[in-house]
């Protein structure tokens, strides 16, 4: 259902967790990844996985209406 979670995705991941110790909005997101994975019954890397994907898939709409809205201008 979230995908696989591969080793070079953990190792991102664990960077990310490393970079949070001396940067507190990042520390802050790491924490609420935790706190919704044991919510959702899944693991932290899977709810980073998801976050990730929501995170691309609202950017890639926000550019396929920002090129539609262009389109419709010319």
């Amino acid at each position: 259902m979230f995908g696989k979670v591969d080793d070079h995705f953990i190792g991102i991941v664990d960077e990310l967790v490393i970079m949070s110790e001396s940067d507190a909005e990042l520390a802050e997101g790491i924490r609420w990844i935790d706190s919704q994975s044991q919510k959702n019954g899944i693991t932290f890397y899977e709810m980073a996985l998801v976050v990730m994907r929501k995170h691309l898939a609202e950017k890639k709409a926000k550019e396929w209406l920002s090129a539609k809205l262009s389109d419709q201008r010319e």
